[in-house]
């Protein structure tokens, strides 16, 4: 049997030589191959780990914390994999509060119902669900997996309710996280390719002011705030690392952090070396607050 690693950096390959379409037909082709075959079974691996497992959690509490938990309706997370993140949500919703319902391309998604949650299986750049019928839709690592994520955001804000949020929780791309990825990501996938195709082949366009930017035009005001500058990559992410078996190391990491970031003049260097950004917008509850 074939190393699928190998496979598919010869199909990342020969996909450079395509046309732009052609490409991108390509690589969302070979993106739904590698959830099912290697994406899936890495999902597990941040949470295995009492260290990593307890910088993942301080993710999942910052998209939380934005989360109207009172607020009647559904909760959406795109790209919900085998739903870490909805079934922490579900834990803190409210009686009265949302119901969580989860979507993603890979068979992950068969897990929600044995965490007692919805899920469906289904492309996050053409959502199936009615217009104005969902409260909240997340996307916790997952926006940056679409290749047209200007046209998953129209969808998303077509689904939301007036007075709705979506938040997004994605990967940084900075001059700092592109270099640094430029000189391990070579050292890195000779022992795991933990990055999708797409991840490997579209992060480099994926910026945090592109994604505002289709925010606001669609007539949404977002506010950013960037975190995990320091735990977070020591974790090895999906790789796995030795750092992350610890917990004692990260949740000291994680105190450093949160004692930086309240410091304003170490606040702004924290913010230009972090990995991941924050993205809340609301949609207008009228025409008229568009």
């Amino acid at each position: 049997m074939s190393d699928p690693s190998t496979d598919f950096e010869r199909l990342l390959s020969d996909a450079r030589q395509l046309s732009d379409s052609e490409r991108d037909a390509h690589f969302r082709r070979l993106e739904r191959r590698w959830q099912e075959e290697v994406g899936r079974h890495l999902l597990d691996v941040p949470h295995a780990s009492a260290g990593s497992a307890a910088v993942f959690a301080r993710q999942f509490q910052y998209v939380i914390d934005e989360i109207d938990l009172d607020r009647a309706g559904f909760l959406l997370e795109v790209g919900c994999g085998k739903g870490h993140f909805l079934a922490e949500v579900n834990a803190h919703c409210a009686p009265s509060g949302p119901t969580p319902i989860g979507v993603d391309l890979s068979r992950a998604v068969c897990d929600l119902p044995g965490r007692g949650l919805i899920g469906l299986r289904a492309d996050g750049e053409a959502l199936p669900f009615r217009d104005a019928s969902v409260s909240c839709v997340v996307y916790d690592g997952a926006l940056h997996h679409l290749i047209d994520f200007r046209a998953a955001l129209r969808a998303a804000h077509r689904i939301l309710e007036p007075g709705g949020k979506i938040i997004v929780f994605e990967p940084v791309s900075s001059p700092f996280t592109r270099f640094i990825h430029h000189l391990l990501d070579p050292i890195v996938f000779r022992k795991v390719v933990y990055e999708s195709p797409i991840d490997q082949e579209y992060k480099d366009y994926f910026r945090e002011q592109v994604i505002t930017d289709a925010l606001r035009e669609l007539g949404m005001e977002p506010s950013s705030s960037r975190s995990d500058f320091l735990a977070y990559p020591l974790t090895g992410c999906y790789a796995g690392s030795a750092f992350g078996r610890s917990a004692r190391l990260m949740k000291w990491l994680l105190a450093f952090e949160g004692g930086m970031r309240r410091v304003p003049g170490l606040r702004q260097l924290a913010a230009a070396l972090s990995w991941r950004v924050l993205i809340v917008a609301r949609k207008a509850r009228t025409p008229r607050e568009a």
